[in-house]
């Protein structure tokens, strides 16, 4: 068993790495840019660890040090073996464990144990787990092909429903003012040619997911159908996940990412649309996803903390990261 540990969540935006030793203790964090392996390369990649992972391994004296990988854009076995195989060449001395970054979030979330994660940022994805240590997601489709109950689903839903109420086809909403207002349009004439041309692209778009969510806090009939559907969809992938793991009894759920971060609409629509296939309990994760990493890395390497090694993890304050 090596003595120290390196773990990295590497998401779309940025990347965070801890430095752990053997007793759970973290003793040093350090962060980058994006990790998304499909946005940066391996070029992209290996200066990404370079920079993370100088001042960690500077703390931890340069012995070998086992290293959790959690990317965005790593969710497949070719590329998380292409990567494995990337950073041994590199000249990395420890093992490599590879994962995507939401199976070391579910991990964190649940301190290791049996459960359900549903992230809803930019993009969207459920995952679960049991006790066999079998795993199994559902959407992460993308935007074209899914990312359901996502901010960009939220986003284009409300775009698609001002559309309608301009076309006279759909109901009055406060999103018509509220969208020209948040992308700036002096007439929604300029919809057409901003969209298509590229002002108003997928990151954008995505970045309405909040606004429908304050829409719908006034009482907006419309962004409310909206967030309903969002929890709906969401909420299919929920207990299809379930289903699938043989996860029966009281299934502890986190809800995570950005259209999350403001508790209270699209959990509670979730958990309507799953309340009569099965009991759900959300729940706040117990660990970070950088965490999860780590604890991946070990089981890599056979090795199960016990409850006074999480206790000492859970000891971390995530917002030092």
């Amino acid at each position: 068993m090596m003595k120290w540990s390196i773990g990295c969540d590497g998401g779309g935006t940025y990347t965070r790495a801890v430095l752990v030793d053997n007793s759970g203790v973290v003793q040093g964090v350090s962060r980058g840019g994006s990790g998304n392996f499909q946005r940066i390369g391996e070029e992209g990649l290996l200066a990404l660890l370079d920079r993370l992972l100088a001042p960690l391994l500077d703390l931890s004296g340069k012995e070998r040090v086992s290293l959790g990988l959690a990317l965005a854009g790593a969710g497949r076995s070719v590329e998380q073996e292409r990567i494995e195989t990337l950073v041994k060449e590199w000249g990395w001395k420890g093992t490599v464990h590879v994962e995507s970054d939401a199976r070391a979030a579910l991990e964190g979330a649940h301190a290791g144990a049996p459960g359900l994660i549903a992230i809803a940022g930019t993009g969207s994805i459920v995952m679960g787990k049991n006790d066999r240590n079998e795993s199994v997601r559902a959407g992460g489709w993308g935007p074209i092909l899914g990312d359901e109950g996502s901010g960009y689903y939220l986003g284009l839903e409300a775009l698609q429903a001002a559309a309608r109420k301009l076309d006279g086809i759909g109901p009055a909403t406060g999103l018509v003012d509220a969208l020209a207002a948040e992308l700036g349009l002096g007439t929604w004439d300029r919809l057409v040619p901003e969209v298509y041309g590229g002002r108003i692209d997928h990151r954008q778009i995505a970045a309405l997911g909040p606004l429908v969510t304050a829409v719908a806090r006034e009482g907006d009939q419309v962004a409310l159908e909206i967030i309903e559907r969002a929890g709906v969809a969401l909420g299919a992938q929920v207990v299809a996940v379930a289903e699938r793991l043989g996860l029966t009894g009281d299934v502890g759920l986190c809800c995570m990412g950005g259209v999350f971060a403001e508790r209270g609409l699209l959990d509670s629509a979730l958990q309507r649309a799953v309340s009569t296939r099965m009991d759900l309990e959300l729940r706040s994760p117990l660990l970070p996803a950088v965490l999860g990493a780590v604890l991946l890395a070990w089981r890599r390497e056979g090795r199960e903390p016990d409850g006074r090694l999480l206790k000492r993890l859970r000891a971390f304050n995530p917002e030092s990261l």
